[in-house]
């Protein structure tokens, strides 16, 4: 066989490799170009869905009272305790102790004045402790509701920090409305546990979606 005739040949076979490589890097590129584009949409999908589950989750988190009734009732002498979400219990335990004084005033015992503010100061715990009431148990059952239909999506998408947030969060909420611990101070977020751990979830939520 001639020289030109297999330089031909070896020509049109580097040719033709060349053209089945371009091809075959074409193809595995636009492979590439398509998974990309199905992962980008999945998480934009994800992003939304989340966005809205973690609103919802949000609004709902900064329902909870930041005080328990026992940081009310620590400012009394002699109070009765709060335990297993039994508010209104307490408040007729006040009751019972406000009606012992105003005898005590009635019958002239001890002094009118140091009466009188142990009166008051239970008026105004009582106040206070039907507030955090009202507003731990809507709280509670918007939570409850939550948990019956957006908390699928949240097990589905959610990052494991937010996870572990959310359960940290369930966490202090029973210690302090069920055990009966102190949360605080309402004003002070430093020293405050529900205040800390509310704001490590909505922290954790803010992050996983990059909004912080």
């Amino acid at each position: 066989m001639p020289d030109e005739m297999i330089t031909a040949l070896v020509s049109v076979g580097g040719t033709l490799l060349v053209s089945i490589i371009t091809l075959i890097m074409n193809i595995v590129i636009e492979h590439f170009k398509a998974k990309l584009r199905i992962q980008q949409k999945e998480y934009e999908s994800k992003r939304e869905l989340l966005n809205s589950v973690y609103k919802e989750l949000i609004s709902i988190v900064n329902l909870y009272p930041n005080e328990s009734p026992n940081d009310i009732l620590k400012y009394i002498d002699g109070p009765p305790n709060y335990l297993m979400e039994h508010f209104d219990s307490l408040l007729e335990s006040l009751d019972c102790q406000i009606e012992y004084y105003k005898k005590q005033l009635k019958i002239g015992y001890g002094q009118s004045n140091d009466i009188g503010v142990q009166i008051s100061n239970r008026e105004y715990a009582k106040k206070e402790i039907a507030k955090i009431r009202d507003k731990y148990f809507i709280a509670q059952d918007k939570y409850k509701s939550f948990c019956q239909s957006d908390k699928i999506i949240f097990d589905l998408y959610a990052g494991q920090d937010v996870r572990n947030n959310l359960v940290n969060f369930e966490v202090i909420i029973h210690n302090v409305f069920i055990s009966g611990r102190k949360a605080g101070y309402k004003d002070d977020p430093q020293n405050n546990i529900l205040q800390i751990a509310r704001n490590n979830l909505v922290n954790s939520m803010r992050r996983d979606i990059g909004a912080s």
